[in-house]
């Protein structure tokens, strides 16, 4: 459902990634939908140079999470 260049192309459309992005289209469709079935940003645990996709920063799973109050 999510192979190929045509589930990278999904993810990209859906706004999950930039169109920048430069994972492997063999791997990035359901590498992306794993991590945002998560509640998880795909980019965050990404090794792409970010100077090339222009994706979101990494974060360790040990980064914890904080959401502004209100």
């Amino acid at each position: 459902m999510f192979e190929g260049q045509i589930g990278k192309d999904m993810m990209i459309k859906q706004g999950y990634v930039p169109g920048t992005c430069s994972l492997d289209a063999e791997i990035a469709g359901p590498l992306i939908y794993s991590e945002v079935s998560r509640g998880r940003s795909p980019c965050w645990g990404c090794n792409e140079d970010r100077n090339i996709c222009k994706g979101k920063p990494k974060r360790s799973e040990d980064t914890e999470l904080v959401f502004p109050k209100g």
